[in-house]
């Protein structure tokens, strides 16, 4: 036995997990991370819009 048949079957599990595991699971994974990106920034603007509209009846902004 020689090291060539120990690494060859860990190899193909690992090539077996990235075909059947992870690339069907990256298409969604990436719109989740999009959508997730655009609702944190569309929350942040419209804090931002908050703020300053405070800041201007307060007289915060010049």
């Amino acid at each position: 036995m020689n090291l060539q048949e120990l690494i060859t079957p860990v190899a193909k599990f690992i090539e077996w997990t990235f075909q059947t595991v992870l690339v069907p699971m990256s298409n969604p994974f990436n719109l989740g991370v999009i959508l997730l990106g655009l609702a944190g920034i569309a929350l942040w603007l419209r804090k931002q819009g908050q703020f300053s509209a405070e800041a201007r009846e307060k007289g915060g902004i010049i």
